[in-house]
């Protein structure tokens, strides 16, 4: 079973997919040579990692895991980016859905949890445990952004998830050029939570390539047995701490899951333009939409009115 995580940072399992190669579109000619120059398809270079030096690109987390081809054609256009999520025995299906994924032009996000405690990883209990995920993703031919245990606050000791970090961030970084070691935090723990989860007390003293937030619009959601009338500060406060943090600790930024509800839709009709513009206008570099229902606490879900609105911001952004 795949381990699927998200929206918030449990686990729950879902049915393995089918583990055939999957329909590939392959690259043009013209693609390939694009690809060569680490160019995306709006002109904005990327480094050997992935990492844009301009432009923001626009994907999601899909299902269980599940291959958006299908999605993708509905919509007439394909993700720039991909997150899926696995269990600590998955790197050999984890390496194979990221190859498949860059074959048609989207960069794989992955996020896995540990074989080991956070404590024991830092110890070392799992260096040959990523090790062979990391030798497995230098073969691949393309960028692949990759991150250990996401959404770590209120898992467990926070700062043996940083200890842990250290340790494995350069592992990979040394032996596959082309992965970009990222961690994801929820955003919220970092602004509004406790010192312990604020940014300088958590950060990995290490090269970490990109770190994500986990943010999502909770207006007309409901908490408490009360639905939500305060729109999420993304603009106002998010986005602003995440630029200056990013700026600061020289990393790239970007939301590796974001959602409103449907209940936010008649209100919040262009949420997903304000949030993309507003991730770009702060110097981030991706935006992840959480297309789920697992695990969720709201109808984050893209459907009717919804995907369409994703589906016109998708058209406008970039992919490799």
């Amino acid at each position: 079973m795949l381990l699927v995580t998200g929206c918030g940072g449990d686990s729950r399992s879902a049915p393995d997919p089918p583990h055939e190669v999957p329909t590939l579109r392959g690259l043009s000619p013209d693609d390939r040579e694009r690809r060569d120059r680490r160019e995306l398809t709006d002109g904005c270079e990327y480094d050997q990692r992935g990492i844009p030096a301009c432009g923001v690109l626009l994907g999601a987390a899909y299902g269980g895991n599940q291959d958006p081809s299908a999605w993708e054609r509905r919509m007439g256009q394909q993700l720039g980016v991909r997150r899926t999520y696995y269990g600590p025995e998955d790197a050999a299906y984890a390496a194979h859905v990221a190859r498949a994924d860059l074959t048609v032009g989207r960069v794989p996000w992955i996020s896995f949890k540990t074989p080991y405690s956070w404590g024991e990883m830092a110890e070392g209990a799992g260096d040959e445990w990523i090790a062979d995920i990391t030798r497995r993703l230098a073969l691949i031919d393309g960028p692949v952004w990759l991150a250990i245990h996401h959404e770590p606050e209120n898992d467990g000791n926070i700062e043996n998830w940083t200890a842990m970090q250290e340790r494995l961030a350069p592992i990979v970084r040394a032996g596959a050029p082309n992965v970009a070691y990222t961690v994801i935090l929820t955003g919220y723990h970092q602004v509004f939570g406790r010192e312990e989860f604020a940014f300088d007390r958590l950060w990995p003293d290490t090269t970490i390539d990109l770190v994500g937030f986990d943010v999502y619009e909770r207006y007309g959601t409901i908490r408490d047995g009360s639905q939500v009338v305060q729109e999420t500060p993304f603009e106002d406060v998010y986005f602003p701490a995440f630029e200056k943090f990013a700026e600061e600790h020289d990393t790239a930024w970007g939301l590796g899951e974001t959602g409103y509800a449907d209940e936010a839709v008649p209100d919040l009709p262009d949420f997903v333009r304000r949030t993309y513009d507003g991730v770009r206008e702060h110097g981030g570099v991706v935006v992840a939409y959480f297309n789920s229902v697992l695990n969720s606490t709201a109808s984050w879900r893209l459907d009717e009115e919804k995907e369409a609105a994703f589906t016109t911001v998708l058209r406008d952004s970039p992919h490799l």
